[in-house]
């Protein structure tokens, strides 16, 4: 409040000028914070309330999101708003932002004022799925209780369920609620996710014990949008204790997915060291195969992310730091893309990579890397190092 207070005593400020990536007014930001002091502040001193940002927020549809009701509250108290006006890049109604947003005093401020809950968004996806994805259970036990809602429609970007949705979540006070009340589990959406593989994704154990239990998930099925399987999921993830609990169910760790990435690969991105040496244990994965979309071993990508413990362990077990990817990156290279300082000391230290080797599919140098990330305290490693900065890249960019 202090500083805005002072900005606005200057007297340089357009108090409704619109700005940023969302083009809002100070006060559009304020009221998407939840900041009522601010709000309150720049109503006062002629705020116009009116206006929407580029992607046609107005002030009340950004206060739902905030959450503060003195906001929401002011807002309604002006009778300017349109209560079921659709704004926003997934046209939703104030109503429906707070019930994503799990906002419950908000929610039921616009049920008083008769906001329409029977209407969907630009996916389609209506009042109680986006209040399954809030995890609100005072929201959606009041949904449920009207009775207008299909239970097992499908709706959103993916065409998923209410269930599969709070399971995607790992809200599992709502996912049972949701089968209590008759939930088809058996329905998949659009990418062929089952209910058992966005659970393992939202890593709540209880809904996957419960889904497993009922015995008629095919724990292997592929599916989603990387066509993985639900232990492929949960590594991705970094679920340990559900990629545990599968693989005592008999999951296949030897699948690969639709980029040919293996569960060790997954679990190195992820960067779970119980997950990476799961794996490891089993003796099963080639530790230099190459994967996923840019043909990387899981040394590199462990690199490439700067996850130095994962890194250190993988090169413990063996892993060959002189091949390179699909893009001709070396490990230095991705390294130097990660940031961490001591994967690419002890790459330097081999003495085996060409500090000035060009690769990547910008032809970079590993200095070129680091300075396109902001890697500072690489950059200047590589330069002590004899980094050659005079070099140029495929586009001639320096």
């Amino acid at each position: 409040m202090s500083i805005v207070k002072h900005l606005l005593s200057l007297k340089t400020f357009d108090i409704n000028r619109k700005g940023g990536s969302d083009m809002q007014t100070p006060v559009m930001v304020a009221a998407e914070r939840g900041h009522y002091d601010v709000y309150n502040l720049l109503v006062s001193e002629g705020a116009e309330l009116s206006l929407t940002d580029e992607y046609n927020f107005d002030c009340l549809m950004l206060a739902c999101k905030g959450g503060n009701m003195s906001i929401v509250k002011h807002l309604l108290s002006l009778k300017t708003f349109d209560i079921n006006r659709k704004g926003g890049f997934f046209m939703q109604t104030p109503v429906m932002m707070a019930a994503e947003r799990g906002h419950y005093d908000v929610y039921n401020l616009f049920v008083s004022e008769g906001a329409d809950l029977s209407l969907t968004d630009k996916y389609n996806s209506d009042c109680l799925m986006l209040a399954c994805l809030g995890g609100n259970m005072s929201i959606v036990k009041h949904l449920l209780s009207l009775k207008i809602f299909d239970i097992n429609r499908k709706g959103g970007f993916f065409m998923k369920t209410p269930v599969m949705m709070a399971a995607g979540r790992g809200h599992y006070d709502v996912y049972n609620l949701l089968v209590s009340e008759g939930a088809d589990l058996s329905l998949t959406d659009e990418d062929n996710s089952d209910c058992l593989m966005l659970a393992c994704e939202g890593g709540n154990m209880s809904i996957v014990k419960h889904l497993l239990s009922l015995k008629t998930f095919d724990i292997n099925r592929i599916g989603g949008i990387y066509m993985q399987t639900p232990v492929m999921m949960a590594a991705a993830r970094r679920h340990y204790d559900v990629l545990d609990i599968l693989v005592s169910e008999g999951a296949d760790l030897s699948l690969t997915d639709e980029g040919n990435s293996d569960c060790l690969m997954l679990a190195c991105k992820a960067r779970n060291m119980s997950i990476v040496k799961h794996p490891l244990s089993l003796k099963i994965f080639d530790i230099n195969r190459k994967g996923g979309f840019f043909m990387q071993t899981p040394v590199m990508m462990a690199a490439g992310r700067g996850h130095y413990d994962v890194y250190n362990l993988l090169v413990s077990e063996g892993a060959d730091l002189l091949l390179t990817d699909e893009d001709n990156s070396d490990c230095l290279m991705l390294a130097c893309e990660g940031g961490n300082m001591s994967i690419v000391k002890h790459l330097l230290s081999l003495k085996t990579i060409d500090i000035n080797r060009k690769g990547g599919s910008d032809m970079r140098t590993p200095v070129m890397m680091a300075v396109k990330k902001g890697h500072y305290d690489v950059f200047y490693l590589l330069v002590s190092e004899g980094a050659d900065l005079s070099l140029t890249d495929e586009g001639n960019s320096d």
